[in-house]
């Protein structure tokens, strides 16, 4: 096994489930990412545009992991101006994803460039996210690191995670932060101004009330991961 963590650039994927939260964590960590200074590098696997407004603050392109299309990676992993690089994943996709892992040889060659490699994965209550988090683990156990979203838009608690993967992903040196809940409205409301989530903060077309929400919700989340030694160090923020 190859442990990558004392490396201090990661290749970060959001993975998880279909419809639960990647792409907004994406979103939010692309703006902690700008407050820390971090050269960043987007990948949109998902291609659904849901990334186009963050186009302006950092290269965002298409790619498929899948169709061993990934020449581009490389040169990103030679630049040493770069610190991070993001890639959101499709949601149910576990099976091609740790397939692409081992047949690729990504860990390896994340090594071998300098890089280290943590998956980011939102979860709710359902099933299907334990299912998802062990089938990852279980591929890359300890050559990779973890952090679990809870993800408290879905669900106010997560018995079956609490219960049955918590402690295991604690084992292999895993962590976790939060995102608290956000009404539909307030999202929505987010969506249909097709601008970055900070800047709803100020967006006088949403509703005062609102955008006080937005605020918060936002905070709330950079403290979890902030307040979160483990999550910094994995997220490549120290």
């Amino acid at each position: 096994m190859v442990n990558q963590k004392k490396s201090s650039k990661k290749m970060v994927f959001s993975v998880g489930d279909s419809r639960i939260g990647k792409s907004t964590v994406i979103k939010l960590l692309i703006e902690i990412y700008q407050l820390q200074g971090k050269k960043i590098k987007v990948y949109d696997h998902d291609n659904r545009d849901k990334l186009k407004v963050y186009g302006n603050l950092v290269n965002i392109e298409t790619i498929d992991f899948f169709n061993r299309k990934t020449d581009k990676v490389l040169n990103d992993l030679a630049d040493e101006s770069l610190d991070i690089i993001l890639v959101d994943m499709p949601g149910q996709y576990i099976d091609e994803i740790c397939k692409y892992i081992v047949q690729a040889s990504l860990v390896e060659i994340l090594l071998d460039y300098g890089w280290g490699l943590t998956f980011i994965q939102p979860i709710s209550h359902r099933t299907d996210c334990i299912d998802y988090l062990s089938q990852l683990i279980e591929t890359t156990m300890n050559d990779a690191n973890y952090v679990i979203v809870k993800n408290y838009h879905f669900a106010p608690e997560f018995r079956e995670y609490d219960e049955k993967m918590r402690i295991n992903l604690f084992m292999i040196g895993g962590t976790e932060i939060e995102l608290t809940a956000l009404h539909r409205n307030h999202y929505q409301a987010m969506e249909k101004a097709e601008i970055p989530y900070w800047n709803c903060c100020y967006e006088l077309s949403i509703i005062l009330f609102w955008r006080m929400y937005i605020f918060h919700w936002i905070k709330n989340f950079r403290v979890s991961v902030m307040n979160n030694s483990l999550a910094i160090k994995y997220l490549g923020l120290n």
